[in-house]
């Protein structure tokens, strides 16, 4: 019987993936492009060369299906996964209008600004489920080009998002999907975009330039002739809408019912509980969104900064340890872990606040940094190091019971760097009295995308079966009850330590310390 396979493309904000998965989930191959530079033409803008990003997916698929050395009519199905947010126009001749402006990019900041002196921000977070950030899509960005660069929407034709227009590319169609548009542009109840919203903002007489929604499990279109001579992809193979990458990764680690829940401990972490209820947060702290599995919800809170307070720690503490992996001949992270074992819970009394860059979930304070509380002079390195192990478990289960709303959490799937540490998966689950599940595979941004692929083209009935045929679990971490104890002890004074750091934070801002030398 001839082998069938799905198509995975993961557009990352500087690197694309492409992977190649057989219909029990091995990963065939996989080939990632150079990085696409992000530009910097003032202070807090970020943008991308919305050429170079079509060749590096280009070159990604290439690459991906040359190592694979498949029959290109084997692949029943390509999809995609893109990060969301940004403004990316496209002529009526495809061709783009300005380079791409992507999620990183702050120069709408004051428009939110204003909104919010305007008492604007609860109305628009009760529309759309968000708490607007500067880069995240035409409801923050049209406003500023419509002020600024007017020129650019009326030579556009069309706003595409990072993988509608790889998709554009490789099929010539326009469209988005239900987890993209729901990024601040639709109305929960139509899942049309929300004309109350683009009103709000100002942005009515854009509404045009907002693409078709089609489900990321709904073919899209096809290969065109000219992106299968450069992929080597079969003229006519199907592509579907994709998705947005959180979405495509929180499938791609195995959740797709109401009630799973997901944490990704990558350099900023991101918590996801599902929900068949598209209910806004009255207390407007998660964010609300489409999931890429039909009537399900995706309630997401997005935090700074995660996996990156251990980056932060080993590259300015742990130059002894980056030796002893190198003489090793080991993972310097693996040099961490074992020390850290040797460190009791509750770091000997050392708590820390991960904020090193602000914070934006479960609260919002852009001013909050970085704390190590109760150091005394017999703590040594490793009990700074497992006390962020455990202040980023903390950080996960402070927004996890923010969306639960005090329902309890018998599981979680946790993925990104972080999940990699055996250590770090079992504070997690103790910390948050759950089972840790972590998925095995690399890559599950791509693992959803050809999850959707596979459900496009029947080759899978449902996503249910789907993800019981693809994705396979490399571990699992139950909860010590002695710990569990212990962390739900700590699990207080680390609330307590932030409200008191609240007004010093402030203070410290007010006075400019931090810029005190520049």
């Amino acid at each position: 019987m001839k082998e069938t396979y799905l198509l995975g493309i993961d557009c990352g904000t500087t690197t694309t993936k492409a992977a190649l998965f057989d219909l029990r989930g091995k990963e065939i191959a996989t080939a990632s492009s150079k990085e696409v530079t992000v530009h910097h033409p003032e202070p807090s803008w970020a943008e991308q060369d919305m050429e170079g990003v079509r060749q590096a997916a280009m070159t990604a698929i290439h690459n991906c299906l040359d190592k694979a050395r498949v029959e290109p009519s084997a692949i029943a199905c390509a999809s995609l996964s893109g990060h969301g947010g940004g403004v990316w126009l496209v002529d009526k001749s495809g061709k783009p209008v300005r380079p791409a402006i992507i999620w990183l990019d702050g120069r709408a900041g004051g428009y939110i600004t204003r909104w919010k002196e305007q008492s604007l921000l609860e109305q628009l977070y009760d529309l759309s489920g968000w708490n607007l950030f500067p880069g995240m899509g035409p409801v923050t960005i049209f406003p500023w080009l419509k002020d600024h660069e007017p020129e650019s929407l009326e030579k556009a034709s069309v706003n595409l998002t990072s993988k509608d227009w790889v998709k554009f590319c490789l099929t010539g169609e326009l469209s988005t999907d239900p987890s993209m548009a729901s990024v601040g542009l639709i109305d929960f109840h139509s899942l049309d975009y929300s004309e109350d919203l683009l009103s709000l903002t100002g942005i009515t007489s854009y509404k045009h330039l907002l693409p078709p929604i089609i489900p990321a499990w709904n073919v899209a279109g096809y290969i065109t002739r000219e992106a299968a001579e450069i992929t080597g992809l079969r003229e006519g193979t199907p592509v579907t809408s994709g998705a947005f990458d959180g979405a495509c990764s929180t499938l791609g680690a195995g959740c797709y019912r109401s009630g799973d829940a997901c944490s990704n401990i990558a350099t900023a972490g991101v918590h996801v509980v599902l929900s068949e209820k598209p209910d806004i947060d009255p207390e407007r702290i998660y964010s609300l969104m489409c999931h890429c599995v039909p009537g399900i919800y995706y309630r997401s809170s997005m935090t700074m900064t995660a996996a990156g307070n251990l980056d932060w720690a080993e590259r300015e503490l742990c130059e002894k340890e980056r030796m002893e992996a190198e003489e090793s001949g080991i993972s310097v992270y693996d040099v961490i872990n074992k020390k850290i074992r040797e460190v009791p819970v509750g770091s000997g009394g050392v708590l820390y606040l991960p904020f090193l860059q602000g914070e934006r979930a479960p609260f919002v304070k852009p001013e909050a940094r970085g704390v190590f509380f109760g150091l005394g002079d017999w703590h040594k390195k490793a009990f700074l190091l497992r006390a962020i192990f455990e202040g980023v478990a903390f950080s996960a289960r402070h927004n996890l019971e923010a969306m639960l709303k005090n329902r309890s959490l018998n599981s979680l799937y946790v993925t990104g760097g972080g999940s990699k540490s055996p250590e770090w998966t079992q504070i997690i689950a103790d910390c948050l009295n759950a089972k840790v599940i972590v998925p095995a595979g690399a890559d599950s941004g791509s693992m959803g995308a050809a999850i959707n692929a596979g459900v496009a083209v029947g080759v899978f009935e449902s996503h249910k079966e789907a993800v019981q045929a693809m994705v396979r679990r490399e571990r699992e971490d139950a909860p010590d009850r002695e710990n569990v104890d212990k962390y739900n002890k700590l699990f207080g004074i680390y609330k307590s330590l932030i409200q008191a750091m609240w007004p010093v934070w402030e203070e410290s801002f007010r006075i400019g310390v931090e810029a005190w030398g520049k």
